[in-house]
């Protein structure tokens, strides 16, 4: 008399969840909405990737943002990430990856920004204070030995040559707006990305059988009687970390006890 489709989506292949649902859904008469990968690494050209400068550098408590056409953030996320050889891995860069396929779709380009802060917890103004009175008491010494422990080095030598400063400079010969300047990059440093590993590398599918389709009481399909679908075979997705395996488990208990008492 019933039927549940509680196939997954699309992502982590090598579990079975392979697609097979939508495919179900769609001959029973439903329409999918577009698939796409969420909590999965993002990618980009910048040269400071193809380099590898960067590469298996992990930064704790940052604040990782995709930012709008004008510049506006659209999400922020604080929380470890991690530079890759690819692009950004990592818990921030994971929540962060379905709003950077939302602005390529909303900009209608491949390449949008995202920006990085990576101390969250001063504003500018207070960083500044703090790192000029970290560079005050040793005035002669290298600006990059003084502000070594500040920020992992490989970081701090990357933000130095962005903001054009030489590593071997000293507080004596750093102007006021050098260091404004490199207050800004570690507060905003802003790059491009192109897009996220494919879906099939992704931890959750964005997308599936439309939910205007679906009675979200029963779960039931208002297309085909007696046919339930839950889990991520519908468009409706979460973050991990429990929120995605959350809906599923929750759909799941009401189209399970829906399709007991369907007659």
């Amino acid at each position: 008399k019933s039927v549940i489709i509680a196939t997954g989506g699309t992502s982590v292949p090598q579990t079975g969840s392979t697609g097979d649902g939508y495919k179900f859904a769609e001959s029973l008469g439903h329409s999918i909405t577009d698939l796409f990968p969420t909590e999965v690494p993002i990618t980009s050209a910048e040269h400071f990737i193809k380099s590898k400068e960067l590469k298996g550098l992990s930064l704790k408590d940052v604040e990782l943002s995709v930012l709008k056409k004008n510049g506006k953030k659209r999400i922020s996320h604080q929380m470890d990430m991690i530079f890759t050889h690819f692009g950004i891995s990592g818990p921030a860069a994971l929540r962060c990856s379905q709003f950077v396929y939302k602005e390529q779709k909303n900009q209608k380009k491949k390449e949008i920004n995202m920006q990085l802060d990576v101390f969250p917890e001063y504003k500018n103004h207070v960083l500044e204070e703090k790192i000029t009175s970290i560079l005050i008491e040793e005035p002669d010494k290298y600006i990059k030995n003084s502000l070594r422990g500040l920020i992992e080095e490989r970081y701090l030598l990357f933000m130095l040559k962005q903001a054009q400063i030489d590593e071997n400079t000293t507080y004596h010969h750093l102007s006021n707006q050098q260091l404004k300047k490199l207050v800004d990059c570690f507060k905003a440093f802003t790059f491009k990305v192109n897009g996220t590993l494919p879906i099939d590398k992704a931890f959750v599918t964005g997308g599936g059988v439309s939910l205007k389709e679906i009675w979200p009481k029963t779960m039931m399909s208002k297309i085909q009687p007696g046919l339930f679908l839950c889990g991520e075979v519908l468009d409706i997705h979460g973050y991990t970390g429990g929120y995605n395996i959350t809906s599923a488990l929750v759909t799941g208990h009401v189209a399970g006890h829906e399709a007991a008492i369907f007659k």
